[in-house]
């Protein structure tokens, strides 16, 4: 005789988001279409599932459909769901979507991020405004959650892990995430150990979900703007979805902006007055300076089934070619290029996840690997005359200095596998979960010793095995309390196939504990105490790189809630330890020894997160943070902390003057102070021998310390129903990016008109040869257009 397959009851109340109205009359239905029940006219509810990760569909004319994840529930009774109105199809963004609540290890639908300042081209643009990330600069991939490093946090693609691929990632305008906002549904900063993704880093991991399909139509979107052009499509056949998008950057609009705020004028170099605008001087240029190709296509496709049951393939390719070239001649009439950077990306990923649920408990799988080819050379913006040693070493004419700084290669091959099971039954009262997450990777890392050999390539091979192993517990205590434990070990095996001496790394422990306690039925409160690690290919001496692994500690403690149904907040505050953290390693020289080391770095910071949408006309976000850090030198004395901010705030305003207005205006204000920067010494032996020394040492730069940064950004939007099928809808947008940036008044430094960011790297011509940051302004004044249209069919 079969077993009856266990099933979970599901209880609650469907109401009107905006009115707080019951809904009756709601269809509550399965992805697959299978029918579970109805809403009463009181908007009470009560249906089974079979599963307790199952999705349920909330369905109601004059509303748009709203997809619940029941594993994303603490309970499954006496649940709340809100439905938004679809009355208003001016265009989805002109309606607020609320919340009970502000919390930030919950999902963050993109219609919520876009809401407040519309959509952007880069996937970073919408995770800044995520509780605990600051830390991001101009054209760069910086990241920092509760004051971590870049390369402290994980990135997974639903419940598969995945490198943080960026296009022209050299702090060139259009540096951009590969992964398409458009493509996704939610973003979830998961930094709770006992929750979530396996492998979260030292600290959080970013969870990216991908779109749903209609059973009902292909829906998609287009582009062409200025900056981008991009085609996106969300078919549904036979119960599976289909997701394909393509992008490629605008190479001309992208040049122009390149040729202000990445490269030097000349006649602003060589200080002559009149310069090219003089029509008494003729004047020479380069031809093409700024040139690059840069795009991404992306495939995906995925089922679910009424069971909760899922499984998705999604693939990504990219590819990246630039070439950036300045005028370094001594005067008007001459042209002479100089490559400041070139290179060269081509990668593809793929990955694989399924999810399959049953009367025992559910498992998760995670699958991806990537391959990757990368290649940057660097060069000084030094002038042809006084050509300094360091620039001549080994070469007998000085006609073939290029000023090389770096010129590196590498090849990545990762593939990553990651596996969680929660079973029915509880353990000690709580929920159990087990979670195994393994790792290969191989690299190939190409370069030329510069100075001491400009035609010698050196090669480094290795590779490494990573396991993460980890158990929880989760409590749903009394009152709506909640206890959550993580208990792991995270271990390796260095060098297994290439490298020079395989090993087994050291384990080290991975554990967590978080208390959340509720003040209301709106508000509650959590502290958190916590020990992570994170490992990585890093240099560690001359010409070496080995498997590193570092640890670190936190405790972490904040809130959050709604105390009026338009007001959400969020806050918190940290210190985190790192154990024998790796010193900041810049991008030439990074093959040479570093010579001095920090046996821990503290860091301290708070985060404040703010939303009032009080109606349909103004809505106001603000996420701000602060980072104060240091590295502990062994040899005496402190390191400025890489993330270090004293401010770091984004707030967006949006404006809609009527409830049927065509326009709705934003804007931004972004402030980002006291970033430090960092100088390397001693590459050049000048005792008298004169030769390079193969060995650096770090130190805050003295020359520029810290850099800061303001902008105001204003974006029209005009939405516009279509009447011709298959444009369901269209919206002509107009950016104006720093519009303060020309301003000199006494408020032009809060308002974007003293900007300053870091360039690049040089070797100024004096006796030591140091590496010394090269700092340059930062985004001018800069305006974007296009138009965004939906697409039905």
């Amino acid at each position: 005789m079969p077993l009856l397959a266990q099933t979970y009851d599901f209880v609650g109340l469907v109401q009107d988001g905006e009115r707080g109205e019951p809904i009756g009359g709601a269809e509550l239905r399965t992805p697959d279409g299978k029918k579970l029940g109805t809403s009463q006219s009181t908007g009470r509810f009560e249906v089974q599932v079979n599963n307790r990760r199952a999705h349920v569909i909330f369905r109601k004319q004059g509303y748009k459909d709203l997809d619940v994840d029941l594993g994303e529930l603490p309970e499954l009774i006496d649940v709340e769901i809100s439905m938004e109105s679809s009355v208003q199809e001016l265009a989805e963004v002109t309606a607020f979507t609320k919340r009970p609540a502000h919390d930030p290890n919950q999902a963050q639908s993109m219609e919520e991020l876009e809401a407040l300042q519309g959509m952007r081209i880069d996937l970073n643009d919408h995770l800044r405004q995520l509780h605990g990330v600051a830390g991001m600069n101009e054209f760069t991939n910086d990241i920092s959650v509760n004051g971590s490093r870049t390369q402290d946090v994980t990135h997974y693609l639903g419940h598969s892990r995945i490198p943080s691929l960026r296009h022209l990632d050299f702090g060139f305008p259009g540096n951009q995430s590969v992964l398409n906002p458009r493509v996704l549904k939610s973003v979830t900063l998961s930094d709770n150990q006992a929750k979530g993704p396996v492998n979260q880093g030292n600290a959080s991991a970013l969870v990216y979900d991908l779109q749903d399909g209609d059973p009902e139509a292909i829906h998609g979107d287009f582009v062409y703007g200025s900056v981008d052009r991009e085609l996106n499509l969300n078919g549904y056949w036979d119960g599976r979805t289909y997701l394909v998008s393509g992008r490629l950057l605008d190479d001309n609009s992208l040049g122009n902006l390149g040729s202000k705020f990445f490269t030097t004028p000349k006649d602003a170099r060589i200080g002559q007055s009149g310069g090219c605008k003089d029509s008494t001087v003729t004047c020479a240029g380069l031809k093409d300076p700024l040139s690059f190709t840069s795009g991404d296509l992306f495939i995906g496709t995925f089922k679910r089934d009424s069971t909760g049951a899922f499984s998705r393939h999604s693939l990504v390719v990219l590819g990246d070619d630039f070439k950036v070239q300045e005028d370094v001649g001594a005067t008007l009439e001459d042209a002479e290029a100089r490559a400041l950077v070139k290179g060269h990306q081509g990668a593809w990923l793929y990955s694989y996840e399924s999810v399959t649920p049953s009367s025992s408990g559910d498992w998760e799988w995670g699958f991806s690997t990537l391959f990757r080819d990368y290649q940057d050379a660097f060069h000084d913006t030094m002038t042809t005359t006084n050509v300094p040693d360091w620039y001549q070493y080994g070469i007998n004419s000085t006609n073939q200095v290029d000023y090389q700084l770096g010129d590196n290669k590498r090849t990545d091959w990762q593939a990553i596998w990651s596996v969680q099971y929660s079973p029915a039954s509880k353990t000690f009262g709580a929920q159990p979960s087990y979670g195994v997450e393994l790792e290969y990777h191989h690299q190939n890392r190409g370069f030329y010793d510069l100075p001491v050999d400009y035609n010698n390539l050196q090669t480094i091979k290795l590779d490494a095995g990573l396991a993460t192993i980890l158990y929880r517990l989760r409590w749903n205590l009394p009152k709506k309390k909640g206890l959550d434990l993580s208990l792991g070990v995270a271990g390796g095996y260095d060098a297994p196939f290439a490298g020079d001496k395989p090993e087994i790394l050291k384990p080290l422990p991975l554990a967590s504990l978080r208390y959340t306690h509720p003040l209301g039925d709106d508000n509650k409160l959590f502290a958190e105490a916590a020990v992570r690690q994170s490992t990585d290919f890093e240099p560690v001496g001359y010409n070496t790189v080995h498997t590193k692994s570092t640890q670190s500690g936190e405790v972490l403690f904040g809130g959050d809630g709604a105390p009026l149904n338009s007001l959400r907040y969020a806050w918190s505050g940290y210190t985190r330890w790192y154990l024998d953290p790796l010193l900041p390693v810049p991008d030439v020289f990074w093959n040479y020894a570093e010579t001095r080391s920090s046996d821990y770095a503290r860091v301290s910071g708070g985060n404040a997160t703010l939303n009032w949408l009080p109606s349909h006309h103004v809505g106001l976000g603000i996420n701000g943070s602060a980072i104060q850090g240091a590295y502990h030198m062994k040899d005496g004395g402190t390191l400025p902390w890489e993330s270090n901010r004293t401010m770091d705030v984004v707030t967006n305003i949006r404006f809609l003057p009527r409830s049927d207005s065509l326009f709705s205006f934003i804007l931004t204000y972004t402030v980002s102070n006291d970033r430090p920067l960092y100088e390397y010494r001693g590459l050049w032996d000048t005792t008298g021998t004169d030769h390079p020394t193969e060995q650096v040492a770090v130190y805050q730069s003295t020359t520029f310390p810290e850099v800061s940064r303001k902008r105001v950004d204003v974006r029209i939007n005009m939405d516009l129903k279509s009447h011709w099928r298959p444009l369901e809808s269209m919206r002509f947008f107009f950016e104006a990016d720093n519009i303060f940036a020309n301003y000199e008044g006494t408020l032009g430094g809060w308002l974007g008109g003293n900007n300053r960011r870091q360039r690049g790297w040089t070797r100024p011509g004096d006796a030591n040869g140091d590496l010394q940051p090269v700092v340059t302004r930062g985004l001018g004044f800069f305006i974007m257009f296009g138009v965004e249209g939906r697409l039905k069919i």
